[in-house]
């Protein structure tokens, strides 16, 4: 584990060099990244038509999207492609051949992504809850901290449980399409598609059990100041639950596919 901790660093860097380095990559990542900005959209449209619908106002939406694209560019769903194209080139038998493991390959390349996208996004996100009235996040340092923990936690559970389902790749070439048909499934309780306070209550007493709530509704709904205390930590309790749930997943199925690994042109 020491020797892991320690590889960290200048794999990070790498990939941050790698990521700045390909400017137009980072460009559409960005342009992408502003997607919740779209849905936003269409909710101050029915703000403005038919009135705020359950108390939510104009700016609860702003509030909500903003933080909202913050957690889309902290998605760790990349990693999904780049085991399934890796898998299919054979360079994943290269990356075997490192002494690090090659979720911590993936792993850092991820995040030296996010870094460079988020280097860029955050300083715009501080800037547009400066000068647009209706941004109100009522942050002390005590709910800073939860959201800091809640942040990492969701980027955490987000690269395990893509991590994990990169994996079916072992089986099958179809891994990218079962990851879009459950995130596209789960992407109702996340909060992506609504905030879950405008859902159904069937749908958002499944949503506090299930993982995609983690990954972006909870901490968004921590800044905006929406959870008491019993909340709070039964978010984290669940997020906390699903990490390890991944991690021993991404565990099983490593064991048995990498036994039967076989790279694929094409």
């Amino acid at each position: 584990m020491r020797e892991v901790l320690t590889a960290y660093p200048p794999l990070v860097r790498s990939a941050t060099l790698v990521a700045a380095t390909y400017r137009g990559g980072v460009v559409l990542s960005l342009l992408t990244g502003f997607f919740p900005l779209l849905t936003m959209a269409v909710w101050l449209t029915v703000v403005a038509e038919g009135g705020p619908p359950a108390g939510w106002t104009t700016g609860d939406f702003l509030s909500y999207y903003a933080a909202a694209t913050l957690l889309w560019n902290l998605s760790g769903d990349r990693v999904v492609w780049q085991w399934d194209a890796d898998m299919r080139s054979g360079d994943l038998s290269v990356r075997l051949l490192r002494p690090v493991h090659p979720f911590h390959q993936y792993a850092t390349s991820d995040l030296g992504h996010r870094l460079v996208c988020l280097t860029v996004l955050v300083p715009a996100l501080a800037l547009a809850a400066l000068l647009v009235p209706g941004l109100d996040y009522p942050a002390g340092p005590a709910r800073l901290a939860a959201v800091a923990a809640a942040l990492a936690l969701a980027y955490a559970v987000s690269l395990l449980m893509a991590s994990a389902f990169a994996l079916i790749g072992f089986w099958s070439t179809q891994t990218s399409n079962v990851w879009l048909l459950w995130w596209g499934l789960g992407s109702f309780t996340s909060g992506w598609v609504a905030p879950l306070a405008l859902m159904p209550d069937w749908l958002r007493t499944a949503a506090v059990v299930l993982p995609f709530r983690t990954a972006m509704g909870f901490p968004v709904e921590l800044l905006m100041g929406r959870l008491d205390a019993r909340q709070t930590a039964l978010g984290f309790a669940v997020g906390l639950g699903w990490l390890a749930a991944f991690a021993l997943l991404y565990r099983i199925i490593w064991r048995h596919g990498v036994r039967r690994y076989q790279a694929v042109a094409g």
